[in-house]
């Protein structure tokens, strides 16, 4: 990747596959005995391209996501600036749905006056715009490109009802792909760039769509109803995409893959290779096949077909506290995390020849908090990782990338001693999420997520999972137990051999203080399993420890209770988890809507 070798490079695509071929043929005893996961991969950085030669740029692109409804609005973050991002070494930057020049253009080329002036929509609409061309001008200021993250099909309200008939399933709302909603498509792009030429181009999100917060906007995913559905429905989508976008305009066109078709290598090569190739056009695909979950997966898709791809790592993680207390994951992210079998990660795929960037989320994602109110330090970690290591192409090893950027975040933590107790309380911090809040024994799924803790309706189905094993059961609780306990040794480590050294008083604080919010938080997620499983058992007629369950009960109280206290006293803590599951919309308590009871007419109480 040393530029000033591109002079002495002279061979063609054919010789070029020659060459790779004969690597292949004489060193096949090596191959033979590599590991099973190398060959695979191998195979799909040379020859699964189909001949396509892929040829574009290398990107670097950030994004901080303000969640959909919430009316704490946007997140607090250095993030935000161009000139943090440039320094970092991104090239790009992309805010989310909720900032999008989609959004602000009102049609007029259709020849209707949709937004007439002076009338709410119109007034909303020129507010939304000032704040769309003042993001696009800070980015490109510092030399960023800026690109909008658009969620389709998503258009004004009153687009819609005019077209109402011509665009919708019979009998419903829901917006389906033809030939008037590609007009209508096309027509948003010609006037998204039209009226914010300086933009570079398009992240569009299908499958998930959210208008929340854009009262004069509706929509809805292509795939979600209509006579076309499945491949050929994305392949006549992404190609009409393509020609609006990389062949109309010259700009670039992210295509996210994420809810919409399955993470299959399979079906996603014999859909994209029906696609033509663009030098603007790329594929986002997740690094993992689900969400950013845990028991973690990978996605096969990364490093296959004939299209440039980049990849998306979420460095927020939205189901696991969003840093309000310490969960690196860089290395699992990297090369594996600990429950794969085999072990695979970005250093697998950073050099296909398919991998063309990477996208990272540093804030945002999911819904509602916890809000870590500017303590980024977490964040700040993952991120100054990850691209140092991505801007090496892997060459050097996470570790090692690790090692430089702990005394830069850390002042004081130069000495090779603290580093490296710094890397151990930093590895047990993903071993408690993976056992204390996920866990490997019929895993329970998302039962936390956000700042939100559900009860039995979200974890009894892992509870039959164990039937009658008492083994099982054990182990079940065991992982919660060990959650706990690796959330104390954290805490004993750092203040014994780590908080003595740092020279910045305040970030001392703060981090000890992110360290006791897991602390605290596993001693309530160790009751409620003891409470939820004894009250499953109790449900389902099976034998069950009232001791127990009275005991956890009262433990869970006075968790709870120092919880809260610590929330209220300690003024670097985060948000608190709430005691119940996820609520969507702008109808939720505390957000813009909230339920009618939750509603006074005088003042509450008083």
């Amino acid at each position: 990747r040393d530029t000033s070798l591109t002079p002495r490079i002279s061979t063609t695509p054919r010789q070029v596959k020659t060459l790779r071929e004969h690597f292949m043929i004489s060193n096949m005893w090596l191959l033979q005995r590599l590991s099973p996961v190398v060959i695979p991969i191998l195979m799909s950085a040379t020859w699964q391209t189909h001949g396509q030669t892929i040829e574009n740029e290398y990107v670097v692109i950030d994004m901080v996501q303000n969640n959909p409804g919430d009316a704490v609005a946007w997140e607090q973050s250095k993030y935000f600036d161009a000139s943090v991002l440039k320094n970092i070494g991104y090239t790009g930057q992309g805010l989310t749905g909720e900032l999008s020049g989609t959004q602000a253009i009102d049609f007029h080329t259709l020849g209707h006056d949709f937004f007439p002036t002076g009338s709410p929509q119109r007034r909303w609409l020129d507010a939304y715009a000032q704040g769309v061309e003042a993001y696009v001008n800070r980015t490109k200021s510092k030399g960023l490109k800026s690109y909008f993250f658009v969620d389709l099909l998503v258009f004004p309200t009153f687009v819609i009802d005019m077209y109402h008939d011509q665009i919708t399933a019979p009998g419903s709302d829901t917006i389906v792909w033809n030939n008037v909603t590609k007009m209508l498509l096309e027509t948003l792009v010609d006037e998204t760039f039209t009226m914010f030429p300086a933009c570079d181009g398009f992240i569009v999100r299908t499958g998930e769509t959210y208008t929340y917060d854009t009262p004069f906007h509706k929509g809805n995913s292509p795939n979600k109803g209509g006579p076309t559905s499945g491949q050929p429905l994305w392949i006549s989508f992404i190609t009409a995409l393509s020609e609006m976008i990389n062949v109309k305009h010259s700009k670039e066109l992210f295509f996210r893959q994420w809810d919409n078709f399955p993470s299959d290598a399979s079906y996603y090569t014999q859909m994209t290779d029906q696609i033509p190739v663009h030098k603007l056009l790329y594929f986002s695909i997740k690094h993992s096949s689900a969400d950013f979950v845990r028991p973690a997966s990978w996605n096969h898709i990364l490093g296959v077909g004939k299209h440039a791809q980049i990849v998306e790592v979420e460095l927020q993680r939205e189901y696991e506290g969003k840093g309000a207390y310490p969960n690196y994951v860089m290395n699992g992210v990297i090369d594996g995390f600990s429950e794969m079998e085999p072990k695979i990660g970005l250093a697998n795929t950073v050099n296909s020849t398919q991998m063309r960037g990477l996208w990272t989320w540093t804030r945002g994602g999911g819904w509602w908090g916890p809000y870590i109110h500017g303590q980024e330090t977490w964040i700040d970690l993952h991120t100054q990782v990850l691209v140092a290591w991505w801007q090496h192409r892997g060459s050097v090893p996470e570790e090692e990338v690790f090692n430089s950027v702990i005394p830069k975040l850390f002042p004081g933590c130069e000495a090779s001693t603290c580093v490296s107790d710094m890397r151990q309380l930093l590895l047990k911090s993903s071993d408690v999420v993976l056992h204390g809040q996920w866990g490997t024994i019929h895993s329970p799924g998302d039962w936390m997520r956000d700042d939100r803790i559900g009860g039995l309706e979200r974890t009894g189905g892992h509870f039959k999972a164990l039937g009658s094993n008492d083994t099982l059961w054990k182990m079940s609780l065991a992982e919660k137990i060990l959650g706990k306990t690796e959330s104390e040794q954290m805490l004993s480590l750092y203040l014994a051999s780590i908080k003595p050294l740092l020279s910045n008083n305040v970030q001392a604080d703060a981090v000890e203080s992110s360290i006791r919010y897991g602390v605290y938080l596993y001693t309530i997620v160790e009751a409620s399993w003891v409470i939820m499983g004894q009250g499953y058992r109790k449900n389902a007629g099976m034998n069950y420890n009232a001791t127990a369950l009275a005991n956890a009960i009262t433990e869970y109280d006075a968790a709870t209770s120092a919880y809260r206290a610590f929330g209220l006293s300690n003024v670097f803590a985060a948000s608190l988890y709430h005691p119940y599951y996820l609520c969507l919309g702008t109808s939720c308590n505390c957000a813009f809507d909230p339920p009618a009871g939750a509603m006074c007419s005088t003042w509450c109480g008083w």
